[in-house]
């Protein structure tokens, strides 16, 4: 009877031994589609890391944001960019855009230090219970309460980092790369 009680145990090692493996193949694969593939399996995983701590609302949402509409997006940001590993080493980049770069990674700076001085204090009365989740109309009412309250700037604030970054990778796919020979 004992081993059964390990059983959650392992099957929690299992998906974090798998999760570690897509994620290096994410990483490790030569074709941007292949890797969102694996990015897919991943984002899978995580899901199932999220209903084995019973938390099936989060899983639900996993596989239906970031499995689902995320990846979609970020495979037809691949098909626009078309980029062919030729094109790749022909790419500069100009002082305007190394500019913009630098002030994206110091609004990332800023932006992360608003939130971790702003975030609230997760030891507080608002962290509640299971039976105090229970009586207050369930797990998913209680994460859309969280979500839209106290944690409603780190949500827009992420939602508007992507929009960014998805205008840039359209805005950098348009633009002509054509190096000049010298």
């Amino acid at each position: 009877m004992e081993a059964l009680y390990f059983v959650p145990e392992m099957l929690f090692y299992v998906i974090s031994g798998l999760i570690l493996l897509s994620s290096i193949m994410v990483v490790a694969a030569r074709n941007p589609v292949t890797s969102a593939i694996f990015l897919v399996v991943d984002l899978f995983f995580v899901a199932a890391l999220y209903a084995q701590l019973d938390a099936h609302f989060t899983a639900a949402i996993q596989v239906l944001v970031y499995a689902g509409a995320i990846v979609v997006l970020f495979v037809f940001v691949i098909m626009i960019l078309n980029l062919k590993p030729d094109a790749l080493r022909g790419i500069r980049f100009s002082l305007g855009e190394a500019l913009v770069l630098l002030i994206t990674l110091a609004g990332f700076v800023i932006v992360g230090s608003e939130l971790a001085r702003t975030a609230p204090d997760l030891t507080t009365p608002g962290n509640l219970g299971s039976a105090a989740i229970e009586m207050a109309g369930g797990n998913t009412y209680v994460v859309a309460m969280r979500m839209f309250t106290a944690f409603l700037w780190p949500f827009e604030m992420a939602s508007v980092l992507i929009l960014l970054a998805i205008v840039a990778c359209v805005m950098i796919a348009k633009k002509d790369k054509r190096v000049t020979k010298s």
